[in-house]
């Protein structure tokens, strides 16, 4: 077992907000809805791509930028709950300190996208109404 890794994924999951957020433009309703390990600095990284033209969405990125980055604004959907079920094992368990293993890290991660997919199908922010590009079919 890697101490040093496991702490690493730890503090990655357990000190971070994770959710789903939209990005709404008050002009036309339409949204864009996403999923964030980190909710706390999610606007100001998708504000930079937009405001540096990057955006991967370029239906957003479009939008965006033919209104100057005026009348959208960011909300925060849901927020993933931490359970405190963290996993212990061996010397921490008996010092009483939590560590999250890599398997509870990448529920964690499939929690997040579950999250993602339920405010995706309830909003149902696909193009042309929304933002989000339709997921394809199989």
């Amino acid at each position: 077992m890697n101490r040093r890794k496991d702490l690493q994924n730890e503090f990655g999951v357990k000190g971070r907000a994770m959710g789903v957020f939209q990005i709404v433009n008050e002009r036309d309703g339409k949204r864009y809805v996403a999923s964030s390990p980190t909710l706390d600095s999610a606007w100001r990284r998708e504000k930079f791509m937009l405001d540096a033209g990057s955006h991967p969405n370029s239906a957003l990125q479009r939008a965006y930028k033919a209104q100057a980055g005026a009348g959208f604004r960011f909300e925060i959907v849901e927020r993933l709950a931490h359970d405190g079920g963290a996993e212990q094992g061996g010397e921490e368990a008996q010092a009483g300190k939590s560590v999250l293993g890599r398997g509870a890290v990448q529920a964690y991660r499939d929690a997040l996208k579950r999250l993602e997919r339920k405010w995706l199908g309830e909003l149902r922010p696909y193009e042309p109404a929304g933002y989000n590009r339709a997921p394809a079919e199989r």
